[in-house]
């Protein structure tokens, strides 16, 4: 693949502000749900998502069951002195589920707003947590955090942080969005960002989904750079952030038995999409593999696998192995072109212009994804984290 032509720019849409979502709908399957189904659209609602994933023959539903921290933590300077904000990204050292049970002390990679405020020598302190500062790479920061109690980290983020709302949500957390910023089936701590299409679905959508489909569980951690917008013209000199994926061998032996599998969020799909890619990198002979590198999908390798043949080895492997899960960190970027190797749906909710998600979108559905755009904003359809939904059929 030539990846100097694809202009970014190709991908750019003007997106007013009012369009954005500030908050989340009261009821969360009250949300509009714009169908790409056989090349037409549908407008429903995404109560009515059973309803459509009934539709297929053997649906199986992959959903990403990472659970949002309470990542920013403000440390107060005084009166009339701007506070000095830090947001926790991910450890310097170890994985992210062993962080959270860190005990006394944590290195972490962060980003500091306000930062030039923050000597080098000066120590920030909230009640008995203390922060200091490292040293700087990039946009990043390395900090080292010091609690003289005997919770672990997962209990200082919950005493002293505050929900991480993106970027774009230009206002505070409030209890609300403790709730609302968390899907109904989160479960392992470790994201910095909310697998936001999840946050549509409730417990009674499952319910009947599950009387008709097959549902299973992923973890792909969130990290903050999946806010982080495609800043070059041309994709090539885009850097990928990594994060870390974890996956049970029963949901691997589920997705052999079957075949409409639906991606509930790009989280999910990238989690899933990288499990081939490990396949593909174990039977080509590499057994150290413990990253999937952001360009792997675009090498060329010996030999590739069908689904079929890439799921049955990763089993044998596991077996072999005597492993119960994968764990792995991916960077992978899917951009037009990229053809998908295990996934046939994606439900997501309407991303930034010229970022990566909204080229993974067009992965999916080529050039349609400009029709499915420009019918979503000229029917005030509300976009980005808390905004409304969209299932989508791949092409093949």
């Amino acid at each position: 693949m030539n990846f100097e032509k694809i202009n970014v720019e190709h991908f750019n849409y003007s997106l007013p502000e009012e369009k954005i979502a500030q908050f989340p709908q009261e009821n969360r399957d009250e949300s509009n749900l714009l169908i790409f189904w056989d090349e037409k659209i549908h407008h429903a609602r995404v109560k009515e998502l059973p309803n459509w994933i009934s539709k297929l023959s053997h649906p199986n539903l992959i959903l990403n069951d990472t659970k949002v921290v309470p990542a920013r933590l403000i440390f107060s300077r005084g009166e009339n002195v701007k506070p000095i904000e830090i947001f926790y990204m991910d450890p310097v050292n170890g994985s992210i589920e062993d962080a959270m049970q860190s005990k006394k002390s944590l290195k972490a990679w962060c980003k500091v707003r306000n930062s030039k405020k923050w000597k080098h020598n000066l120590i920030l302190k909230r009640e008995n947590l203390t922060a200091s500062k490292l040293r700087q790479n990039g946009d990043k920061f390395q900090i080292l955090f010091s609690w003289n109690s005997e919770d672990n980290w997962s209990e200082i983020l919950q005493k002293n942080g505050e929900t991480p709302l993106p970027p774009y949500m230009k206002r505070p957390s409030n209890k609300n969005d403790n709730e609302r910023y968390q899907t109904v089936f989160s479960k392992v701590e470790g994201s910095v960002a909310a697998p936001t299409a999840g946050l549509h679905l409730t417990s009674i959508m499952l319910n009947k989904i599950e009387k008709n489909s097959k549902i299973n569980y992923v973890q792909l951690h969130i990290g903050a750079g999946t806010f982080q917008p495609i800043s070059e013209n041309t994709i090539s000199k885009h850097e990928m952030h990594s994060e870390e994926v974890h996956f049970s061998i029963e949901t691997i032996e589920s997705l052999k038995e079957n075949k409409d599998i639906l991606a509930v969020g790009t989280t999910s799909a990238r989690a899933i999409e990288s499990l081939y890619w490990l396949s593909i990198e174990l039977f080509n002979g590499n057994e150290e593999i413990s990253d999937i590198d952001q360009w792997a999908p675009y090498k060329n390798y010996d030999k590739f696998l069908s689904r079929d043949e890439s799921l049955i080895f990763l089993t044998n492997y596991m077996r072999r192995n005597k492993k119960k899960s994968l764990h792995f960190n991916t960077s992978i970027i899917i951009i037009p072109g990229y053809k998908f190797r295990f996934i046939d749906l994606i439900l997501t909710n309407f991303h930034q212009p010229k970022s990566t998600l909204l080229l993974l979108i067009a992965a999916a559905i080529g050039n349609d994804w400009r029709k499915v755009y420009n019918y979503a904003l000229e029917n005030n359809y509300r976009f980005l984290s808390y905004g409304d939904a969209c299932l989508l059929r791949i092409k093949k």
